[in-house]
């Protein structure tokens, strides 16, 4: 099910993506694909990996509100740009034949999603906080792409989490890398249940 841009400012609130000055841009690093990325796109590979397809049951896990911001190295706001995240489910299973523990796989859970990039640079997803498996600190896999060329290839962690000083990915990054590249989640009540909100800023010198 599409998440608009609207429900999602509305879910965000008070969330406003921080300003960054020229002297301050650091290019977002590159970290690898992994052997994860769907070895079969599914049907529904819209902004919304909460419900699969037209299914109204939510898959298991603390749900997530993604927004992101991408600019380029004069600051400057990327339109048009196909944003990309997949991700293992509560237990730790990717959307993928090769994925470890397959059988216990959430059905509910899409795994992957795309989201077009607006003329302010945003991208948006409605998704659930990564988990650990192992070997891994919890991590959202996320790629940017046009019809010329792949513009980046990254991971996002979770700020503070306890395994990630165990993680060599994360461990390759520089400090200021690792922090550009952390989530802060923040949680929001809605109705009845609680979901979390993040923001993150990527930028490309391409």
């Amino acid at each position: 099910m599409l998440t608009s841009r609207r429900s999602f400012f509305a879910m965000c609130g008070a969330i406003i993506l921080p300003g960054v000055s020229l002297g301050e841009l650091i290019r977002t690093p590159w970290q690898g694909e992994g052997p994860f990325y769907p070895d079969r796109i599914p049907e529904d590979t819209d902004n919304d990996l909460v419900k699969n397809g037209h299914s109204t049951i939510e898959a298991g896990g603390k749900i997530l509100n993604l927004m992101g911001s991408l600019v380029n190295r004069d600051s400057k706001p990327i339109k048009g740009m196909t944003a990309e995240i997949w991700q293992t489910d509560m237990n730790g299973v990717y959307l993928h034949t090769g994925s470890f523990g397959s059988k216990m796989r959430d059905d509910q859970f899409q795994g992957f999603g795309r989201s077009i990039t607006d003329r302010n640079g945003h991208f948006f997803f409605r998704t659930i906080i990564p988990v650990e498996y192992p070997g891994r600190t919890p991590h959202i896999h996320l790629k940017l792409w046009n019809e010329r060329e792949n513009v980046l290839t990254t991971q996002l962690y979770i700020q503070g989490h306890s395994l990630n000083k165990e993680d060599f990915l994360f461990k390759r990054m520089t400090i200021a890398e690792q922090k550009i590249n952390s989530m802060k989640l923040l949680p929001t009540q809605t109705n009845d249940s609680t979901e979390y909100v993040t923001s993150v800023r990527l930028v490309v010198f391409s």
